[in-house]
């Protein structure tokens, strides 16, 4: 189905991205970030204009100071939207497997825009596992290496995928 097709390619991408491009949940909990600047650096001054209001603006109080792609990129890093694309690459990668788009070969067909959806999907749903298990958690060796230590690859698999799936839409495997 052609409905498939398109989420195939824009989860995979989008699962690509943020494998690639954003930190693990696991690794923001444990990490420690510094609560202001002063905290961080001992010599950092007191701005002396800090009080003085800019001409021409009325008031900063209920102004919003970050711009449309940081208020993006924080959605996009929020524990809740990488459980929802996981959940949905591993629905669609099954999906893939199921529907034949276009007298393609079944099963055949779109076998790695299926296994890029399932293991890109996996990769989010681990690490939002990991994130929020209280407990300690032994994966088995081959899914820690593959989908926890390798998820920058994981991740490049799936935008691999998803642009050659995006340009080559008739050949068999792709």
């Amino acid at each position: 189905m052609v409905q498939f097709y398109l989420l195939s390619i824009l989860l995979n991408i989008l699962a690509g991205l943020i494998l690639v491009m954003l930190s693990p949940l696991s690794q923001k909990e444990t990490a420690s970030v510094p609560a202001t600047v002063e905290d961080s650096d001992p010599l950092a001054e007191d701005d002396p204009f800090a009080d003085v209001e800019t001409a021409g603006s009325a008031s900063s109080e209920g102004v919003q100071k970050t711009g449309g792609a940081v208020q993006m990129l924080t959605q996009v890093d929020s524990k809740l939207f990488r459980l929802v694309v996981g959940i949905l690459s591993v629905f669609v990668g099954l999906m893939k497997l199921l529907s034949v788009y276009r007298n393609d070969v079944p099963v055949i067909g779109d076998l790695l825009p299926a296994v890029a959806g399932f293991a890109g999907g996996a990769t989010l749903l681990i690490d939002y596992y990991l994130s929020t298990t209280s407990e300690e958690t032994n994966l088995p060796s081959f899914v820690q290496a593959v989908l926890v230590d390798g998820r920058k690859y994981v991740g490049i698999g799936c935008l691999a995928v998803a642009v050659l799936h995006f340009l080559f839409p008739g050949v068999v495997l792709f």
